[in-house]
């Protein structure tokens, strides 16, 4: 499968070393590239002992196998390391053009480790690769520190990943900004890049792009590109992208409204990316892809106005609005873009904000935890205090809060952890588990915590019944707020969407638009661009390696079945009102059927019989011994 001169490059900014070598074809049959390929690397290469800030932590930058090629949307490249966050796998995927850049320079990953003594970047220019110094550039905002990086270099066409304070203050919750609004975050591997004194990696590729059209694949993607526009979702991802989707929770009754406190929220018009709609100043889109789902809006009212930034989607929306008790779009949208100046997670930090206040309204926090700051709902002028102390760590609740959600529970102590709403240290998304089973059941299993888009369960509410039953077995698999189907449907998304990680291509036209969820259509174009043969069911058998192998990781370090877990709220407290009047999320049974059908024991541990038939490596994963580095000779560069 390998393609051309896939490269390893090896980094370790202690030594200032940098070494390359080809990546081997059989890993990328077993693994693809991208995230697939970071699990395997760093299941195998990580120490047990090291923490996610040390200087031996790995930090795993990959494209993915179809990453840069000629297939629409394929500019995705994945960020892995143990997270600071959850202490597990973290993964993280960002868009823009940085990719194709990479890969258009004959490196398919980068793995680095150690730590520079002052602050430095990584400079790839075709096949030139150095460590140069980053002093001046530490402290600035990634809007500023891109600009004079690109100064700097004499060239506005760089692509750079690099981060801003958050990042460099060690938050857990430090984010990777990978191009003009795109950001790699969730997991904290902007933190990861501040622990190692690395402020960016600029790429320039040299040569032209590589292409491998046939005839055939050229058919097959004009193919592609026809299916997704005769979708009825087409019109809505160009025009609003998901920014509209708030309002859509609302009506199915399960919007996070004040930290999950009610399903429903009364300033759902004006939060509501509907209400900007008219405010796109420019469309934006990533390497290769037709879809332009981005957008710069401007403000048009309130305090902010004329400032012109990134479109929020419907995640980040959510969090600054909803959740908060904020009902002005035009503040959301700056919080957003104040976030990925300060290079933290957006949707993290808003979900943080948003069980302070939560707290502040138990009498959990008062004024003097605060700092004199109000954390009534909805307070703008508090909102925006806390993206900064967060992001800076410069006042007491902001060093706590930058814990994330579970390490500021645990602090705060008082009960606190009974507002805080995470699996596995991640905070819920926005959508109320208790409304969605299938998402209910994916955040509790979902290898890097309570994220909807790592199982993208989307078929619980866009199948018919008819294809429910095709493919889950039972038409109820459609309905939402049954938990009958979901673990299967969760077991076969689940690995669909390592897949689609790890071939470096965009969920959204997959999953959002055509809902590809078996890959037979991508399966197709794997095949034509790999001049192989593969199916959509043997991507499906990969993705389940792929999902293993970071269960595998997890369990490693300290993870069981306890934290395959739902908040208590949503497993005992029964919806008041709405569609989802009633309902609780019984997950008990779903998870010990979903254990069953991942091959499972009742403990969701995974038998050698398993290991055997996903052919992954056993021995490098045991949590006792060190692992028997024999692969890619890398061996000097880890140690035993």
């Amino acid at each position: 499968m390998r393609k051309d001169n896939d490269n390893i490059v090896y980094i370790n900014l202690t030594t200032g070393e940098i070494d390359c070598e080809p990546c081997p074809d059989e890993l990328l049959k077993k693994y693809l590239g991208g995230r697939g390929l970071s699990d395997y690397l760093l299941l195998k290469y990580l120490d047990q002992n090291t923490g996610p800030l040390d200087p031996e932590n790995i930090l795993i930058i990959a494209c993915g196998l179809l990453t840069g090629t000629e297939m629409v949307t394929s500019g995705r490249l994945h960020f892995s390391s143990r997270s600071p966050l959850t202490g597990f796998i973290g993964t993280s995927n960002g868009g823009g053009k940085l990719a194709s850049e990479l890969r258009a320079c004959n490196i398919i990953t980068l793995i680095i480790t150690g730590k520079a003594v002052k602050p430095v970047f990584i400079n790839i220019t075709g096949e030139d690769i150095s460590i140069q110094n980053a002093s001046d550039l530490w402290g600035l905002s990634t809007t500023e520190a891109e600009k004079q990086l690109k100064l700097r270099l004499n060239d506005s066409r760089t692509q750079v990943a690099l981060i801003g304070p958050a990042g460099e203050n060690q938050t857990n919750i430090g984010s990777i900004m990978t191009g003009d609004g795109h950001f790699a975050g969730r997991t904290g591997m902007g933190s990861v890049m501040g622990s190692k004194n690395l402020k960016a990696i600029a790429v320039r590729k040299t040569s032209n792009q590589r292409n491998h059209q046939t005839p055939e694949t050229r058919s097959l993607i004009r193919q592609y590109i026809k299916s997704l526009k005769s979708q009825p979702d087409w019109n809505v991802w160009t025009t609003v992208g998901s920014s509209c989707d708030v309002s859509w929770t609302q009506e199915k009754g399960a919007l996070a409204t004040r930290n999950y406190q009610d399903i429903s929220f009364e300033g759902t018009n004006t939060a509501c990316g509907v209400s900007f709609k008219e405010n796109v100043v420019k469309h934006k889109a990533c390497y290769n892809c037709p879809i332009h789902c981005k957008a710069d809006v401007q403000i048009d009212r309130g305090r902010h106005k004329g400032f012109v930034g990134d479109r929020p989607e419907y995640e980040t929306l959510s969090a600054w609005g909803p959740r908060c008790g904020n009902a002005d779009s035009m503040e959301s949208i700056y919080f957003c873009n104040l976030c990925n100046d300060y290079g933290v997670d957006s949707i993290s930090a808003g979900n943080l904000v948003a069980f302070a206040m939560a707290l502040y309204q138990k009498g959990i926090l008062t004024l003097e935890d605060t700092g004199e700051l109000p954390l009534t709902w909805g307070n703008v002028n508090a909102m925006e205090a806390l993206i900064r102390q967060i992001s800076t760590k410069s006042t007491p609740l902001g060093k706590i809060l930058s814990l994330g959600m579970k390490g500021a529970a645990e602090a705060i102590g008082n009960s606190a952890q009974k507002y805080a709403y995470h699996v596995k240290g991640m905070s819920l998304t926005i959508m109320d588990p208790r409304g969605f089973k299938g998402s209910a059941l994916g955040y509790a299993v979902g290898n890097r915590g309570a994220d909807f888009t790592y199982i993208y369960a989307k078929p619980e509410f866009s199948y018919t019944p008819e294809k429910a039953f095709k493919a889950f077995g039972t038409m109820k698999a459609a309905d939402r707020l049954s938990e009958e189907g979901k673990p299967a449907m969760v077991k076969s998304c689940m690995c669909a969407n390592a897949v689609i990680d790890s071939l470096g291509v965009c969920k959204i036209p997959e999953f959002g638009i055509l809902g590809d969820f078996d890959l037979t259509i991508i399966a197709e174009i794997v095949s034509a661009i790999t001049e192989s043969s593969v199916t959509g069911e043997q991507l499906l058998k990969i993705g389940e390696r792929i999902v293993n192998t970071e269960r595998l990781f997890n369990f490693k370090y300290g993870a069981t079945s306890k934290d395959d877990n739902l908040p208590e709220k949503f497993l005992t407290e029964p919806i008041q009102q709405g569609p989802c009047k009633g309902s609780v999320v019984h997950l008990n049974q779903m998870l010990n059927e979903f254990y069953f059908l991942m091959g499972w024991d009742e403990k969701g541990r995974i038998s050698k019989a398993k290991l055997r038939e996903l052919e992954i490596d056993y021995e490098c994963a045991r949590p006792s011994e060190s692992a028997d580095l024999k692969v890619l000779g890398l061996d000097n560069h880890f140690g035993q």
